[in-house]
């Protein structure tokens, strides 16, 4: 994916917010991104717009030979069932579902078979197995952390983007995200874009960039 000269602004009572001036930044195949910055400095903005949930105010976005900056609702749609996944910071888990249906809603989406052994194998994986037909409500904060990364791998994503995606873990869990996501970008060859504050995902990251006052540094 390229994100080539980003900018976005939000119209507010006070006037106009610029969140993002200028951002381009390359995510190449089997590479995992870090992007750093102080709370409000346009993280969670920048990922909304890789992932096609957010138009950019001004700039392109380039995905599989795309142009999708400005692409009808229907086509970023199309683009994101294809080749994205998501790792949402406050989760965005089903509370109506128990945990293996909120982890296959990232096949359904996408319109993927779905191999109930392989789901199963990725929970446990991620130490949540005995959780498969447990709802949220049941579950911790790390709990329902694992389940929202479960659920944006299950898909194999071209590109997979987390935002903050150890905030709630232990030091165990977190190494084990850590290693899964690794995992996705080396062995499956997509590419990771992280938000985070967390120093521990910097051992698995290819680059780190640091977002400040709506522009990027690496």
């Amino acid at each position: 994916m390229k994100l080539i000269n980003i900018h976005k602004e939000f119209i507010e009572p006070s006037g106009i917010l610029k969140v993002l001036r200028g951002v381009s930044l390359n995510i190449n195949q089997g590479e995992i991104v870090l992007v750093e910055g102080p709370s409000g400095s346009g993280k969670t903005t920048l990922l909304q717009i890789a992932g096609l949930l957010l138009h950019p105010s001004d700039g392109e976005i380039e995905l599989n030979g795309l142009k999708l900056g400005q692409a009808s609702e229907q086509e970023r749609i199309v683009a994101r069932r294809k080749y994205l996944g998501f790792v949402f910071q406050h989760f965005n888990l089903f509370n109506s579902l128990n945990v293996y249906d909120n982890v296959i809603l990232g096949l359904r989406f996408k319109r993927l078979p779905i191999d109930q052994k392989q789901v199963m194998r990725l929970l446990e994986t991620l130490g949540i197995e005995s959780k498969a037909r447990k709802t949220p409500k049941d579950l911790s904060g790390g709990e329902k952390q694992r389940v929202a990364v479960a659920r944006g791998l299950v898909g194999q994503p071209q590109l997979l983007l987390a935002d903050e995606p150890s905030s709630q873990l232990d030091s165990g869990s977190a190494e084990i995200v850590s290693r899964l996501l690794r995992q996705v970008a080396k062995e499956m060859n997509s590419a990771v874009l992280i938000s985070t504050h967390d120093p521990r995902l910097r051992g698995i990251s290819d680059r780190v960039c640091i977002l400040r006052e709506g522009i990027i540094y690496e």
